[in-house]
């Protein structure tokens, strides 16, 4: 497992759409700290420029297509664990096993997987589909709304860490030095990939409000990976 797997607690106090030449749907969460949540919320194709250069290359080697399942009256077992968490980023070995988030090995099943939907990919002369449509009216009902908490489960960084690759990009006001991204499935992934399968570490948004005990629930994975792993995460 080479992700630090872990859950942040918070509110939504500003959003940025996903545009061309941006990277994710961006989301501003104040916890102890500010902190940037990165969600993938575009496909790309093979040969796209990669923002984060990975071993030396700067082109996207396959396609990543981006899968996505939305449950607007999420009900499950966990909401009653995710709601213990503490506010802040909790790492994973400060977790409870039954709030570690696993796609395909949940009992009972977070949602069923066989209903997420292909995002189209963006290509040169179009931006085709993303998510900002099924994502940005709940974070908008969420920001500053003192009924509404998000929490946002996958890998948290830090900048000022050695060997960290900081994203430059003036997103918001205040660019906070931590945040959390991989907020997808983090197993059954093959090739380089591999390196980050691990089992009950996949990541999910979802938002809270209070008064009307509503839960909203976000699923992202790529098609690439399988649905079919071993108990480390790998695919079978």
């Amino acid at each position: 497992m080479a992700i630090n797997y872990g859950v942040l607690r918070g509110k939504v106090t500003d959003a940025m759409l996903y545009q061309s030449g941006t990277d994710h749907y961006q989301i501003l969460v104040q916890s102890d700290q500010l902190y940037r949540v990165a969600v993938d919320v575009y496909s790309k194709f093979a040969g796209q420029t990669l923002l984060y250069p990975q071993n030396g290359s700067t082109k996207l080697a396959t396609n990543q297509m981006v899968m996505f399942y939305k449950d607007e009256n999420f009900q499950h077992p966990i909401t009653a664990d995710i709601l213990k968490s503490k506010v802040d980023f909790t790492p994973k070995a400060a977790m409870p096993p039954s709030l570690c988030l696993d796609y395909l090995h949940f009992s009972p099943p977070l949602f069923p997987i066989g209903q997420m939907r292909v995002v189209k990919p963006k290509t040169d002369t179009s931006l085709g589909e993303n998510l900002n449509g099924d994502i940005d009216p709940w974070v908008q009902k969420a920001k500053n709304n003192p009924d509404a908490e998000v929490f946002a489960f996958g890998s948290g960084w830090n900048d000022n860490l050695p060997n960290s690759i900081p994203d430059l990009n003036p997103y918001f006001s205040q660019n906070p030095p931590v945040g959390v991204h991989d907020i997808h499935m983090n197993q059954g992934d093959s090739g380089s990939q591999a390196a980050n399968n691990g089992s009950k570490q996949d990541g999910a948004l979802f938002i809270y409000f209070k008064s009307l005990n509503q839960w909203v629930a976000m699923f992202f994975r790529f098609q690439n990976q399988s649905i079919k792993t071993d108990g480390k995460g790998n695919l079978i």
